[in-house]
């Protein structure tokens, strides 16, 4: 599996392990700060989890225009409104079930955003950790 999203998309497997960071740092600051922190960290990780369907959304669907040969404009916007749709589905479904909070929601769909500006330095750091074995 890792090795499909790899050749889909050098970046993706940092960014991933960038959003498990984030993931963790975020439950366990929800943790420590919240008296109540089921619905945070229900919201939290639901968000996160979305970043993480995004970003492989957006890779494939970009694989497809470059080497698919799929029609650009077209294949974009599907995907956004695909993007968009799950996203609004996941908060209906938070919200309509009160399982999990909207703002920590929101708050974990910026590690798609964190994880994308993190990946240079991350990258060259995980190689340096590969060099030395």
């Amino acid at each position: 599996m890792l090795e499909k999203v790899k050749s889909m998309n050098e970046a993706l497997p940092v960014m991933y392990l960038l959003d498990l960071i984030y993931l963790v740092l975020g439950e366990v600051i929800i943790l420590i700060l919240f008296p109540e922190p089921a619905q945070y960290a229900v919201g939290f990780l639901a968000g996160v989890l979305y970043a993480v369907f995004a970003s492989y959304h957006l890779g494939y669907r970009i694989h497809r225009v470059v080497y698919g040969r799929a029609n650009t404009t077209r294949t974009l916007v599907i995907g956004y409104f695909v993007r968009l749709l799950v996203m609004v589905a996941l908060f209906a479904v938070l919200y309509y079930f009160n399982i999990g909070d909207l703002i920590a929601a929101l708050i974990g769909m910026f590690a798609m955003k964190i994880s994308a500006y993190l990946q240079p330095s991350a990258a060259k750091f995980v190689q340096k950790l590969k060099k030395r074995g």
